[in-house]
């Protein structure tokens, strides 16, 4: 519980510094309230990214400042993801015999798709702006405009994608220490390596919007990957719904904020 409380600070710092990045000016109380309530919403609403879809609309609810939040929690889940399967690879090289083809082809098949998004990204921002315009009603035209301002400043800031970046890998450790912490629990010993391979694979499957939560696919998947290291059925869903409970627990300050405050957004059109 420790780990995935420390791992929520963590994140808070990096979207804090992302936002600062795009020169969303965010009181610090209130981005602590936003992103412990959006955090406890992504336990229930569909897909493990609901919260995060709440979050900008905890910023404003239009204009500018809208566009900038959205484009910071954008970024940050793909930099996340990018953490998340790089670990996975150092996870699946410590523990080889442990990983599942199937499993190896997964990670390959979305690093190559991560790959490609980045080779766009820095090669042909022009072509994914001009898509991106075309894609919205064009009186949403101009916030593409925003959005992609926003983008290439945050780009252009080595330091601060580094710093990101340094981040998201620790959230991402913290989290897979803590699920090792929990299959120890339970009296399973399962290597850090293919607890880091599960947690990335978990987390992509639970971005189907097929259930709330993530229930269901969380601990179907969890049962897939981790029998490659003998770890049973029981087991693994054991581990799964444990580490829901610590989320849920590490999160319970935003269940507050939501009953408080509910999805108030912190930036008014009469704050501007």
């Amino acid at each position: 519980m420790l780990s995935v409380g420390a791992a929520l600070v963590v994140g808070a710092f990096r979207w804090d510094a992302l936002l600062r990045g795009a020169e969303v000016d965010l009181p610090r109380r209130e981005l602590a309230r936003i992103y412990a309530a959006t955090s406890f919403a992504n336990a229930f609403l569909p897909t493990s990214v609901g919260g995060d879809i709440a979050r900008p609309l905890m910023v404003s609810r239009r204009g500018p400042v809208l566009v900038r939040a959205v484009t910071t929690v954008l970024i940050e889940r793909v930099v996340a993801l990018f953490a998340l399967v790089a670990m996975a690879w150092v996870g699946s090289a410590l523990v080889p015999g442990a990983v599942a083809s199937g499993a190896v082809g997964a990670l390959a098949a979305v690093s190559a798709g991560l790959v490609g998004l980045a080779a766009l990204v820095l090669l042909r921002p022009g072509l994914i702006r001009r898509v991106a315009t075309a894609a919205v009603p064009a009186r949403f035209a101009v916030h593409v405009g925003e959005a992609s301002a926003v983008a290439r400043g945050i780009l252009r800031s080595p330091g601060l994608l580094v710093g990101i970046l340094v981040q998201s890998l620790a959230f991402q450790v913290l989290v897979t220490l803590q699920i090792v912490f929990l299959a120890r629990m339970v009296g399973v010993d399962l290597p850090f390596g293919l607890a880091a391979v599960a947690l990335a694979l978990v987390t992509l499957a639970m971005l189907i919007p097929i259930s709330i939560g993530g229930f269901g696919v969380r601990e179907g998947s969890y049962v897939v990957v981790l029998a490659g290291g003998g770890i049973g059925h029981t087991d693994a869903v054991l581990i799964s719904l444990l580490s829901v409970v610590a989320l849920f627990v590490a999160t319970l300050p935003g269940a507050y904020e939501l009953a408080r405050g509910g999805l108030a957004p912190a930036v008014r059109e009469a704050d501007r």
